[in-house]
């Protein structure tokens, strides 16, 4: 029964106590006021009925007296009998009333405690005399009573079955929300947390309604938390690559994540639930005995543990090196719930610190030692041709032109060649020599107890033959040579450092004459290589401290009168110096990395110019020398084209570049789709010094210069100079014929432009002109720049077209203008 259903009985017997007192009180208040009514009545009867007796009596009328009694019996209900007797005491008239069906149940009347009523009325004698006797009966005022008693009973019925229909529907309500909550409980406890009651009803279900709703949203929010929290975890522990296993108390797996399960060969299906020793099993039973006692000790409230060195076996039989740290689980009171253990695989650690040692001196690609062991050993070497007074030759060597090869076959095709080579220097070496690899394409050979310099150039000269031959790879035949550099010990007092460095020097040597040779270090030689490497780090540091700086000398068109253009000319602002010029440092870099970067900064900084040029209006074309090395890389046309993409507002066609003859002789087709590709970016070519180098029809039709310049010192001569003045014809008559530009450097006198426009050479740079300036000076020169009335006078001469009409080579004679 629920707690409105057992509220039944005590209202009840409350009821019933007030109902009991209730109707005491009542019949006690309505048999008062009934006995009252009934007494009063009953003596104002006697004492009407005793008058008017009164004259029947005086006359001794009994029969009058008789049927006066009768009436009177019935005019009172209450009555019961009557009786009159005369002064004689003889009874002279009776009446009596029978006693009807009682309306009244009998054990009212003790309840009511009325009683019949008796009155004896003299009558004074003077009315006759006698005695007037009634009895009363008080049916009629318990009937009247129990009326009473009955309307209130139906009413108080009435009222209990009310009350009682009330609390019942009270009781089906409550029960039908109990119901409803208790659904709702059951499917949220059965994982519907998303169920929520209907609000509605009465207040109390409204309000129980919204509280479940509110505590689910709250439970569901702390359940969807403790979810999140527990996938991250489990997510955590997955991913982490160490073995996680938890335990209760009593030792049994709880949990083990992925790595644990492969660890130990035990799904995690299988394993929760079972004791710790009979999953994780380690292969010695000290072992096992260590890891029982220390879980013991933990479950005891002991702190964190570790262990290493242990095997442990896995489901298959397999063996892992593992090591353990083993903690306890408490909660946030303190109170211990369980331990966790971390296993870490250290199997791998164990092959990686061999495979580690092993590359720690040795090269990964080829196998052969690496820089580190060949330290170890030239020191051992070193010692014993001291100790032997014996020759100990150092072999540092390279693959010429190796770079080349990795760009255009890939890197994987220079692997290969470098793994040929390290098995071929293998081979040649054996167990008397050692060969090692510094790193790239460099190797060392150690040969010591050696007899004499003839012996070492014996064996190196073998050595070459075994480089030399082809490689092949995969489908292709690559040949490809090796120079070398070669130091001697020969007893005196030197470190294995400063002989490696000194081979080094050696192989610098020999690359520079010429490649695919074997150089012996030459301490005469050394200083100079000191000095040539010094140089180069001081300009390496120039160009880093901005120190490098551009001169700008004007191009004119001499017919027309105008500044078409600028050369970029590279200047050294040297701090002790002064300006110092491009031939006295260029040449120590123009064969290294560093000459590349340099002419991306000079592209860079004339691009720039060209911008400051543009916003003031001036749209010339500004061109720029680039080296050979430079012009050579794999990537010229990428870098040049990410160069131009910075200079967005700057026309590609406003920059020309500038290379000698002689930068196509080692790959002129390379050297071809070079500026062909430049070209196609709208960035032209002139060939400069042209007609000094290796100028020849052939070179002339398939490098597509657009430019030919002709060098200088035909042009300075060529008013004395009956050769160079043909040479200078020449040049201007090749650039006609294969439809390209020409423009002639050295104009130093007004006359050497003259004579240029008569041959028909119209544009000019040099003296004559204008020298080499700053960038922020030119814009100033060029508002002054007057035109020569001398060339004008000359534009209107006709060419010349026979040269051998001059006599006597002398060409300052010629009529260079036109008569005043």
């Amino acid at each position: 029964m629920g707690t409105y259903s057992r509220l039944f009985i005590p209202i009840f017997l409350i009821i019933a106590v007030v109902v009991g007192l209730r109707y005491t009180l009542l019949i006690e208040s309505e048999s008062a006021s009934e006995q009252a009514r009934y007494q009063s009545e009953s003596q104002q009867f006697a004492t009407w009925l005793a008058t008017t007796l009164a004259p029947a009596a005086l006359h001794g009328q009994a029969a009058d007296m008789a049927a006066q009694l009768a009436k009177a019996a019935n005019l009172n209900g209450d009555v019961a009998m009557i009786r009159w007797e005369d002064s004689e005491g003889q009874r002279r008239a009776l009446a009596a009333r029978p006693l009807g069906e009682l309306r009244y149940p009998a054990w009212l009347e003790d309840l009511a405690g009325m009683q019949a009523d008796y009155y004896l009325v003299p009558l004074p004698p003077s009315e006759g005399g006698g005695l007037l006797e009634l009895w009363f009966q008080p049916a009629r005022p318990l009937a009247r009573v129990w009326q009473t008693l009955r309307q209130q009973a139906l009413i108080s019925a009435l009222n209990i079955c009310i009350i009682y229909a009330l609390l019942g529907l009270l009781i089906f309500a409550n029960h039908r929300m109990l119901r409803r909550l208790a659904r709702a409980t059951s499917a949220f406890r059965n994982g519907q947390h998303d169920v929520r009651m209907r609000v509605g009803g009465s207040l109390e279900a409204r309000a129980l309604a919204t509280t479940f709703n509110d505590m689910a949203e709250r439970v569901q929010g702390l359940l969807q938390s403790l979810q999140s929290e527990k996938e991250r975890i489990e997510v955590t522990l997955a991913s982490i690559g160490e073995a996680v296993i938890t335990t209760d108390l009593e030792g049994r797996i709880v949990s083990l994540n992925e790595a644990a399960q492969a660890l130990t060969g035990w799904p995690a299906s299988r394993a929760s639930g079972r004791e710790l020793h009979a999953v994780l099993v380690l292969a010695n039973s000290f072992g096992q005995r260590t890891l029982l006692k220390t879980m013991a000790g933990i479950y005891a409230g002991g702190g964190v543990v570790k262990a290493q060195n242990q095997s442990l076996r896995h489901s298959s039989g397999v063996h892992f090196n593992v090591e353990y740290s083993a903690a306890p689980i408490r909660k946030a009171s303190g109170e211990m719930q369980g331990a966790v253990l971390v296993l870490r695989d250290v199997s791998e650690k164990r092959n990686l610190l061999q495979q580690m040692t092993w590359q720690s001196q040795h090269d990964v690609l080829t196998g052969l030692p690496n820089r580190n062991a060949l330290a170890a050993r030239f020191e051992q070497e070193l010692a014993q041709a001291r100790e032997d007074h014996s020759l100990l030759a150092v072999c540092l060597f390279d693959l010429d032109h190796f770079q080349q090869v990795n760009e255009r076959g890939g890197q994987g095709l220079g692997d290969d060649i470098l793994k040929q080579v390290a098995s071929r220097l293998h081979d040649f070496a054996m167990p008397r020599h050692y060969a090692a690899r510094l790193g790239g394409d460099e190797f060392v050979l150690l040969l010591p107890g050696q007899g004499s310099r003839a012996a070492v150039e014996e064996i190196m000269a073998q050595l070459m033959a075994v480089l030399g031959r082809s490689y092949r790879c995969q489908t292709q035949s690559v040949s490809i040579s090796a120079s070398a550099g070669v130091a001697l010990y020969e007893g005196k007092e030197i470190s294995a450092d400063n002989l490696l460095r000194h081979a080094d020097q050696a192989l610098y040597q020999a690359k520079v004459r010429g490649r695919g040779t074997v150089h012996f270090f030459d301490a005469d030689l050394d200083q100079q290589v000191r000095t040539h490497h010094n140089r180069r780090t001081e300009v390496r540091e120039a160009l880093e401290a901005g120190e490098l700086l551009l001169y700008y000398q004007p191009k004119m068109d001499m017919r027309q009168g105008r500044i078409f253009g600028m050369e970029a000319l590279l200047r050294w602002r040297h701090p002790k110096r002064g300006i110092v010029g491009p031939l006295d440092f260029l040449p120590i870099v123009e064969h290294t990395e560093l000459i590349a970067d340099i002419g991306e900064w000079v592209m860079r900084q004339a691009l720039r110019q060209l911008d400051a040029w543009r916003r003031e209006g001036r749209a010339w074309m500004v061109s720029v020398n680039v080296a050979a090395y430079h012009l050579q890389r794999a990537d010229f046309v990428e870098r040049l084209q990410s160069i131009l993409a910075e200079f967005p507002d700057v026309p590609p066609q406003q920059l020309e570049l500038e290379i000698l003859e002689s930068s196509a002789l080692r790959d002129l087709a390379h050297v071809r789709a070079t500026i062909l590709a430049c070209q196609q970016l709208g960035v032209s070519f002139a060939l400069d010094d042209f007609g000094t180098g290796y100028s020849s029809m052939s070179y002339l039709k398939r490098l597509p210069a657009n430019v030919l310049k002709i060098d200088q010192g035909f042009v300075r001569n060529m008013l004395e100079d009956r050769d160079d003045l043909h040479l200078v014809n020449a040049v201007i008559g090749l650039a006609r014929a294969f439809g390209r530009g020409v423009i002639a450097e050295g104009v130093e006198t007004v006359a050497h432009g003259a004579l240029l426009m008569r041959l028909g050479c119209d544009l000019a740079q040099g003296y004559g002109i204008a020298r080499p300036m700053p960038g922020d000076a030119v814009g100033a020169w060029a508002d002054s720049f007057v035109v020569s009335p001398e060339w004008q006078a000359a534009a209107q001469l006709p060419p010349l077209h026979n040269l051998h009409e001059i006599g006597g080579g002398q060409a300052n004679q010629l009529v260079l203008f036109s008569p005043g």
